[in-house]
């Protein structure tokens, strides 16, 4: 898979996502809210980072999460950070001086993880599932985790509801900015995990868009919902194998309206 393009619209996209993450920070009244620092900083904490623990920050942005690993530890000595956007790591240089790019910093293809087998003890992937290759990048995760790891990752379901407007909105603009943008099949990607040793200890489901950055959760998993996040653990049964296909670059609702507004 040729990333290329991947690359070039998150270069580009950095600034705009800062921005809005900052109006969310500060309790602006914004029409579509994003997940605030306080959501992150709740599901990063799902976790239970340990100092010693070797901590991967897949898709690290411009270093949003840092800061709240930072006020934990008090510094970055076992975080590490990967991104696809070489402008999104300079980002997170700047604002952050113990973070190096091609050290504790690395841009890499947004794909293959640039690290050996059963590196790090707990990773984290929020919000970033949606925008990967999927079946790929699943595989990748648990073959950098250790056995016994932890894994925390949030995406967006391919059912959500016909009348979720918010929800069909976003995914039509997205693809008009040609914004990279899957859904899962979260049933399918749930039975191909317990296939593969993977242990759930952890669901939240999220019924409408809108929904997560407000922190109103289901634990058990309702037929039609827009996002999830899981937090899993790495058994030792687990044997990295090939994922069948459970993602879309198009919803349900999405394929059946058609792509349009």
């Amino acid at each position: 898979m040729d990333n290329t393009n991947n690359k070039k619209y998150w270069n580009d996209y950095v600034t705009y996502w800062e921005n809005r993450v900052k109006e969310t920070n500060n309790g602006k009244e914004v029409k579509d809210k994003t997940n605030d620092d306080r959501i992150l900083e709740e599901y990063y904490k799902k976790l239970k980072v340990k100092e010693q623990d070797i901590f991967l920050d897949y898709g690290c942005g411009s270093g949003r999460l840092y800061s709240i690993y930072k006020k934990e530890f008090g510094n970055g000595k076992h975080y590490v950070g990967i991104d696809i956007s070489g402008v999104c790591l300079e980002h997170a240089e700047k604002e952050n001086e113990e973070l190096r790019v091609g050290e504790n910093l690395k841009e890499f293809d947004g794909i293959h993880i640039p690290y050996e087998d059963d590196i790090f003890d707990k990773i984290i992937c929020f919000g970033v599932f949606d925008a990967c290759d999927q079946e790929t990048v699943i595989g990748e995760l648990f073959r950098v985790l250790k056995t016994g790891g932890l894994l925390l990752v949030t995406g967006k379901n391919n059912k959500y509801f016909e009348d979720d407007e918010g929800a069909y909105v976003a995914e039509v603009n997205a693809r008009k900015k040609g914004h990279p943008n899957y859904f899962t099949d979260v049933y399918n990607l749930t039975k191909q995990l317990a296939e593969h040793g993977v242990r759930m200890i952890e669901t939240c489901y999220f019924l409408r868009r809108g929904d997560f950055p407000n922190d109103r959760v289901v634990r058990e998993m309702p037929e039609i919902f827009y996002e999830w996040a899981y937090l899993l653990e790495k058994t030792a049964d687990y044997s990295n194998p090939v994922y069948r296909k459970f993602s879309d670059a198009y919803s349900c609702i999405g394929r059946m309206r058609g792509g349009q507004l």
